[in-house]
């Protein structure tokens, strides 16, 4: 027996070892009594914030639908590393979960499809609370299923959920007001370093200027760069409209976070335990997605009492310049499946 065929052999048994573990026991009454296991769930976005409290609420769901048997420690603001050091902890078993931006998804193997949500104006309602369900409908429906339906294989990862709404990004400047495409012509503006969450912003003419969230406010009060782009939450909770005058909602782009698992973790567990992750999972997305498109609301309002310039823009306009952009991704989503997302919402 050759020593690959050895270590093959080994690790047949340990997955086998492993769900024999984790399969649910029927005690006595008839009742299910679930392992015990302690489940750790990272993301980067502050304690204080709904994808938090949308995390927290996953927990609450699974220790109660478990009897307590699954624990879900929630590692929230980066404390666990990145958002990419956090999804190799996921790829390599070292954690559970973590939710995840979608762009950032796209990125791996296997989910390239995920991007498409982050074209320029894909989605044809203007405002958030049009586009929460139409999104819903698309990230959780046939469509994406089949785009996907070989990335967990691939990349070791499984979505348990897709659609943890964060909203539309918006533009802030410091001493320039946008009221046309054509302002941020030759502009430095400041987006995450990702080609996808470039795209918007190198579509309307800006000097994209990429650079980390924990650089920005130092970036902008010194005038490095023009201006940034986020969900209006963001802007609030990093006081961004301290340096920051005019806030111009564009809403080029629409951001939403995904609940991701190992894959071979969840491949172990039983096939009842396995649907109450996956329930748990859209439904605190659900909550969550709720508490964001108001928080946005709320924030927006409190940053206009703070002196903040608030404008809105031809969306027509911005829609016409960016309306290509999409062709330069179109082997990374797969051939189609633009329009298709598109076709969907008619």
């Amino acid at each position: 027996m050759t020593r690959r065929s050895i270590l093959s052999a080994g690790l047949a048994l340990t997955i086998l070892f492993v769900g024999m573990i984790l399969a649910p026991r029927e005690s006595v009454s008839g009742t299910t009594n679930f392992p015990k296991i302690d489940i750790k769930l990272a993301h980067v976005i502050p304690a204080e914030t709904s994808v938090n409290k949308g995390a927290l609420k996953f927990a609450e769901l699974m220790k109660e639908r478990t009897g307590g048997a699954i624990n879900v420690q929630v590692f929230p603001n980066g404390q666990l590393g990145s958002e990419k050091d956090i999804v190799e902890q996921v790829r390599n078993g070292l954690i559970h979960m973590a939710t995840i931006g979608g762009t950032f998804l796209a990125n791996i193997d296997g989910w390239g499809a995920m991007g498409v949500f982050a074209m320029p104006y894909i989605f044809k309602a203007a405002t958030e609370e049009e586009q929460w369900p139409v999104f819903n409908k698309l990230a959780r429906g046939p469509i994406m299923k089949e785009a996907t339906a070989k990335a967990p294989a691939i990349s070791g990862l499984r979505a348990l959920d897709t659609n943890w709404f964060y909203g539309m990004r918006h533009l802030t400047t410091g001493k320039k007001q946008v009221t046309k495409a054509d302002d941020l012509k030759g502009m430095k503006i400041r987006t995450p370093d990702a080609p996808l969450a470039r795209l918007p912003m190198a579509a309307l003419g800006a000097a994209v200027t990429p650079m980390s969230m924990q650089e920005v406010y130092s970036a902008l009060q010194m005038g490095v760069v023009d201006g940034q782009e986020n969900p209006i939450n963001t802007v609030y909770t990093a006081k961004l409209y301290e340096v920051q005058k005019y806030i111009t909602l564009t809403g080029h782009q629409t951001q939403n976070l995904c609940a991701i698992i190992n894959e071979k973790f969840f491949q172990g567990l039983s096939p009842e335990l396995r649907a109450i992750f996956e329930k748990s999972a859209v439904e605190a997305a659900d909550y969550q997605s709720d508490l964001q498109i108001k928080v946005n609301k709320e924030n927006l309002e409190d940053m206009k009492k703070k002196g903040a310039v608030v404008n809105t823009v031809n969306r027509p306009e911005f829609t016409e310049k960016t309306k290509n952009a999409w062709k330069e991704f179109e082997a990374k989503l797969g051939k189609g499946l633009y329009e298709k997302i598109v076709a969907a919402q008619n």
